[in-house]
């Protein structure tokens, strides 16, 4: 039983060895998508705005 422990444990280790090499990147690659997405949002309802649907009705 304990073979089995220790086996998640070192292969949880091994991965936790991994992720320094990413290091920030991850978190660049979220943030650019998240400013994609808010600038495609502006756009919409800045679209709106100037078709006059700001309060429209479905």
């Amino acid at each position: 039983m304990n073979k089995i422990f220790y086996g998640i444990g070192d292969f949880f280790e091994s991965i936790f060895e991994i992720m320094p090499l990413f290091g920030d990147y991850i978190n660049y690659f979220y943030m650019l998508i998240i400013f994609t997405f808010l600038v495609l949002w502006t756009r919409k309802m800045i679209g709106h705005r100037k078709r006059g649907e700001e309060h429209a009705l479905l």
